[in-house]
């Protein structure tokens, strides 16, 4: 709800107060007789959570000109954001008789589960001026200050700023009068430079030491459960972009092109603690400094406009190179694991930030089927498992070798997309319309840590990767020789570079076809407007990677460890019927 006053002409004050309230329940049975519940003779769970999101903002915008051309527009304002979340509920285990499937049925022991709680607060103050003389050159600048609860103590508030301009090169005389103006509808020089803060991604409580609770015996307890930081401040990002826009045939094709360059101070980043201190998690921590730079390309077209059919399209291009180039004194690399099992990602001055972090190889010995190595020397090293012994390294000449392990890791592909992009295309026949998206990402790489246990000589399944193992000397394979209990020669103890695959792929990420059925029938039956509609979600992806799906993530969104995928599920396909009425 808002409320607008204007009490002279060209000035406009405005509050508006907006409300998001959630509730979700969750109710989850697993089946004692298989699948996830199998372990535990059974589970049930049911779960509330309770999420509350409010912003408030006031602002004052007086619009004026000067001398008729002069054409000026003043803004300032305040805004607060608060959201508050809660969840509690209870987890029961080994039900006393299968037909029981609710979490009110005969199970034997109860368990707390979901239980959670947040809150966080933002509060900002700005303003902007933006200036025009007669439609041609344009100027604008701003300031804000923000201050956000999830920072520590002395570091909540940020101030950030930014200045741009433009000029719109196609009013002016000199072009209307040039022969450009019949090849050029439009033409726009565009550049922007400022400062802006950044922590997406922080939890609420980031810079506080927090202490959770528990049962030992029946005694309570207190159990130190992270680390805080009081000096954690905001990460800023100095940012510089120069554009062009332009337009043919009356901007039937219109294009956008532009060049960025991201210099990020104060990095955020979860850095480990050494083992020896005895610290329960990792701490964020504003460690260093890092660039993005690139090239962005956009091209809209209305290809066909005919009375009856029509088809629109756009594309665009985005090529990113980042780099970190600095970390906090004293840290030289920030090392980042996949839940628990292996570390995969490092962050080093130079590398893009989560690069794959892992051990080299040099084939398979045909003579003998044992896994080449390379150590952190560069030497060829042969691996052969003897249960008795454990690891056992050999140079060529026979001669015992140093184990070669994780520790002979190398900085080695980029997990991060080098370009991104997208085509659209919207076509109308009648009142039939299709719509379909697909998107690319190229120049990344991903460790597909399922792979490894694919290929694990223990107790798992094996792929089918195992027939083409070495069987006899002079076999040329990639499959060294089999040994049960073998878990070096693939990859599962630690990672090598045999589970990287290029990441590569296009898909086809949404498709829609709709019908509006006719005013005459619309008429009739006294309804405005009926759309029917089927539309699909991922519905093909070309690809090399031999894994589900190149975009998935183990570790959702953060920061330092993508480009891994250890049993991770592709993203789902799904297909939608629906029809849209109106009165």
């Amino acid at each position: 709800m808002f409320a607008e006053l204007r009490p002279v002409s060209g000035l406009a004050i405005r509050t508006q107060y907006s409300v998001d309230y959630l509730n979700t329940e969750n109710e989850i049975y697993w089946s004692p007789q298989s699948g996830e519940g199998f372990g535990s003779n059974g589970s049930a769970t049911s779960s509330f959570v309770n999420r509350k999101n409010w912003v408030w903002t006031t602002t004052a915008q007086y619009d004026f000109k000067v001398s008729g051309a002069n054409n000026f527009s003043v803004l300032g304002g305040v805004e607060q954001q608060r959201i508050q979340a809660k969840s509690f509920g209870l987890n029961r285990i080994q039900v006393n008789d299968p037909d029981f499937t609710n979490i009110q049925g005969g199970w034997a022991t109860p368990n707390t589960a979901g239980l959670g709680i947040g809150e966080s607060y933002l509060l900002s103050e700005f303003g902007r001026l933006n200036y025009n003389y007669d439609r041609k050159y344009f100027i604008s600048a701003n300031i804000r200050r923000d201050r956000a609860s999830q920072l520590g103590s002395d570091r909540k508030a940020g101030t950030f700023w930014g200045v741009s301009a433009g000029w719109e090169i196609a009013n002016e005389n000199f072009w209307q009068s040039s022969k450009l103006s019949s090849i050029f509808s439009s033409m726009k020089l565009r550049g922007s430079y400022g400062r802006v803060g950044n922590i997406a991604g922080l939890g609420d409580f980031a810079s506080l030491s927090t202490f959770g609770s528990g049962l030992y015996g029946q005694t309570g307890t207190l159990v130190f459960n992270q680390v805080g930081n009081n000096f954690l401040g905001w990460e800023t990002s100095n940012k510089l972009d120069i554009g062009l826009n332009f337009g043919f045939m009356n901007d039937r094709i219109t294009a956008e092109v532009s060049y960025y360059n991201n210099d990020v101070d104060g990095l955020i980043l979860n850095v480990p603690a050494p083992p020896s201190a005895g610290m329960p998690s990792s701490v964020p921590t504003n460690v260093g400094t890092m660039y993005n730079r690139g090239v962005e390309l956009g091209i809209n077209a209305q290809v066909i406009r005919k009375k009856n059919f029509s088809w629109s399209s756009s594309f665009n291009f985005n090529f990113n190179e980042n780099e970190v180039t600095s970390l906090a004194p004293g840290l030289n690399r920030v090392l980042s694991s996949t839940s628990g099992l292996e570390t995969v990602n490092i962050t080093v001055p130079g590398s893009p930030v989560g690069s794959l972090f892992v051990t080299r190889t040099n084939g398979v010995d045909p003579a003998t089927g044992r896994r080449i190595f390379i150590n952190a020397q560069g030497r060829e090293v042969f691996y052969q498992f003897r249960a008795a012994t454990g690891f056992n390294f050999e140079y060529a000449d026979g001669t015992r070798a140093p184990n070669v392990s994780s520790a002979d890791a190398i900085v080695y592909k980029n997990t991060n997309p080098r370009f991104v992009g997208g085509w659209d295309n919207t076509f109308n026949f009648g009142n039939f319309s299709l719509n379909t998206l697909f998107t690319y990402q190229a120049g990344f790489y991903v460790y597909w840590g399922t792979y490894a246990g694919l290929r694990d000589q223990r107790f798992w399944n094996n792929s089918t990767d195992v027939l083409r193992r070495w069987q006899k000397p002079g076999d040329q394979t990639d499959m060294p020789k089999p040994y049960f209990g073998d878990n070096v020669s693939n990859g599962s103890a630690f990672p090598l570079d045999v589970n990287v695959f290029k990441g590569d792929f296009i898909k086809l990420r949404t498709a829609q076809l709709s019908y509006n059925l006719p005013q005459s029938v619309l008429g009739k039956a006294r309804i405005s407007s009926a759309r029917f509609y089927v539309s699909g979600n991922n519905l093909l992806i070309l690809t090399k990677y031999p894994g589900p799906d190149p975009e998935v993530s183990s570790n959702g969104t953060g920061s330092t460890n993508q480009g891994v995928d250890r049993n991770s599920v592709g993203n789902a396909r799904t297909i939608t019927l629906g029809v849209n009425i109106g009165f």
